[in-house]
């Protein structure tokens, strides 16, 4: 199904307070908000969910010295409990697609020569969350659309774009980024300090590759597996992720083995497809002062922790995904919550079990020191 059937105007958007630019799409978003939440012509589900996040339980547990918000919210039970990509799922027809088969009352604005349909996203982390779907449905590999990224960056300059590979915690095969409110995620606020030079528990930034007009940096002792890509050059940052996904491909050859996840390069059934790019999630941010991009990259071995295989009684069902990656912890179940909350080195293990190992990382470390400047 073609989504741009569920294009609101900017004529009915004025309505809800969009007076900018036709270019303006942080605007737009504004105003969609609102006439989303509008409980006469809104989204029930959304309207539904926001009352239900205004009940969410929240707490910061520190982390081998870095702080990470642990939180539970049950407007996230989809994404958490989703088992698209895990053994035994199946291939999905578009017809099951639930981005393929909005509800009526979802509505979004097309974007970058209407090929894609921003959403608000009805599981919060943050209020106001989006989800910018391809209106066509095509599987969830970001090769060739990486530029649309930088795109959205660009356009969006008050948001943060997210991806999810499909192997490292997206929840859905139809492929989509997602968007959040610049710096409302505390690894968002932890990455920066690093960058600043300032104290976030034992991690540091330690420099890799100096290009130019672009940066790759690792960062260590950050409890998972984080690297930052920083440039001013829209080629030079689309060649630095390209030559750094090539590598990572390299080092996920060693993903293989492993109890409860697939090997690397595997067939995936839910898009029906061999798995092609590596497991990763993506953080992409413009800032519009200084013309600078920021990527930060989180190479993922799988997005289910050992202790989601474990027997029902001591299974706990989180996912460690993008939002996971930056930070913010999300449980829908009250045990897990609390067992999160009282053991925080139950969320070490999780980020250990999910990130590539020392060892790969000293790999891509080597490579990526190694790495010419063009």
């Amino acid at each position: 199904m073609d989504l741009t059937a569920h294009h609101i105007s900017d004529s009915e958007l004025s309505r809800y307070g969009f007076i900018g630019e036709p270019g303006d799409d942080n605007m737009r978003v504004k105003a969609l908000l609102r006439q989303q939440l509008d409980p006469q012509t809104g989204w029930r589900c959304l309207i539904r969910n926001m009352e239900r996040y205004s009940r969410i339980q929240k707490s910061t547990v520190n982390v081998r010295g870095i702080d990470v918000i642990l939180t539970l919210n049950e407007t996230r039970a989809a994404s958490v409990n989703a088992q698209t990509f895990e053994a035994g799922a199946t291939k999905r027809a578009e017809s099951q697609c639930f981005l393929c088969q909005p509800d009526e009352a979802q509505r979004g604005i097309l974007t970058l020569n209407h090929r894609y349909l921003i959403l608000i996203n009805p599981g919060i982390t943050i209020p106001g969350d989006l989800t910018i779907a391809s209106v066509s449905h095509r599987p969830q590999v970001i090769a060739d659309s990486f530029s649309d990224m930088i795109a959205l960056a660009r356009r969006l300059t008050s948001y943060s774009i997210f991806y999810n590979g499909a192997m490292a915690g997206a929840s859905i095969p139809h492929f989509h980024f997602q968007a959040g409110l610049k710096n409302s995620l505390i690894g968002e606020e932890q990455i920066s300090q690093l960058l600043e030079g300032l104290e976030v528990g034992c991690a540091q930034s330690v420099l890799l590759h100096q290009s130019p007009t672009g940066q790759i940096y690792w960062i260590k002792d950050f409890s998972r597996a984080t690297y930052l890509i920083r440039s001013k050059d829209r080629e030079d940052l689309e060649y630095l992720f390209n030559t750094f996904s090539n590598f990572l491909i390299e080092v996920d050859k060693e993903i293989v083995n492993i109890p409860h996840i697939p090997d690397f390069g595997s067939y995936i059934e839910a898009m029906d497809i061999l798995e092609s790019e590596p497991r990763m999630n993506l953080m992409l941010k413009y800032d519009p002062l200084t013309a600078e991009y920021l990527l930060a990259i989180f190479p993922k071995i799988s997005n289910r922790p050992t202790a989601y295989f474990r027997s029902p009684e001591d299974q706990i069902i989180v996912g460690i995904a993008i939002k996971e990656s930056l930070g913010n912890l999300i449980c829908c179940r009250w045990s897990d919550y609390q067992r999160l909350q009282q053991s925080p080195e139950l969320t070490a293990q999780m980020y250990r079990d999910t990130s590539i190992n020392d060892g790969m990382m000293e790999q891509l470390n080597r490579r990526l020191t190694a790495l010419e400047s063009v």
